[in-house]
């Protein structure tokens, strides 16, 4: 398994909320990406959640891994997330949508609330989106993410961490065996970019490339083959 990540700052944006963190290790890896939104300190709250995140890997870890049974791996996800949170200052503002991805035992688990998103990456280049992101325009959670980013509405969303909201994260997780590729990102790569423009991004991530205004995030992982 191999990753690769970037970030590209909006032209709307004076600082880059986006961050993104990942380690990999044989088989398994733990990918993390937080969007901090425009209220003041979220910026510092989705660096501290990526930080946070990725220390209580390097924790699990060393305390022998992570379990094999999905229904345990969503409780300790959670258990990461609520200890986090209850780690934060009484005086920590901002708020952040973000999204934690795991792969382990051959499958994947994402935890995620607001609208960072996962998708698993054909052979085309395409990208199949499994995480219905949290806002009013998908209040029924039956759109698919083409239809989302055309629709104003996607940007008011039901969902985020805060310092007054305990963390209530959707999982959705996946067998592994035939997917090859995945990728996770921030509603600037999925929504503000053209599906050609993800693929492009996707085929030469270092190339020269002018976004719009919200900032462009992704992890983009190479499992290897699997069948």
């Amino acid at each position: 398994m191999r990753y690769l990540s970037r970030s590209i700052t909006g032209q709307a944006s004076r600082a880059n909320n986006d961050y993104a963190g990942a380690t990999c290790e044989g088989d398994r890896g733990f990918f993390v990406v937080a969007d901090g939104t425009s209220r003041r300190g979220s910026g510092q709250l989705a660096e501290c959640f990526v930080s946070g995140m990725l220390a209580a890997d390097s924790t699990q870890l060393e305390q022998g891994g992570y379990p094999a049974e999905p229904g345990a791996i969503e409780r300790l996800l959670g258990s990461i997330l609520s200890d986090f949170h209850a780690s934060l200052p009484a005086d920590q503002t901002g708020a952040i949508c973000y999204l934690i991805g795991l792969v382990a035992h051959g499958r994947l688990t994402v935890a995620y609330e607001g609208d960072c998103s996962c998708g698993i990456v054909t052979l085309l280049g395409a990208i199949e989106w499994i995480t219905p992101p949290h806002c009013k325009a998908n209040w029924r959670r039956d759109r698919s993410h083409c239809e989302l980013a055309q629709d104003p509405a996607r940007n008011s969303i039901t969902r985020c961490l805060k310092i007054n909201r305990v963390p209530n994260p959707d999982f959705v997780w996946c067998e592994l065996e035939a997917v090859e590729r995945l990728v996770f990102v921030t509603d600037g790569f999925w929504a503000d970019l053209t599906q050609v423009q993800q693929s492009s991004l996707l085929a030469a991530p270092d190339s020269d490339f002018s976004v719009g205004d919200d900032d462009v995030t992704w992890i983009d992982v190479q499992l290897g083959r699997r069948d």
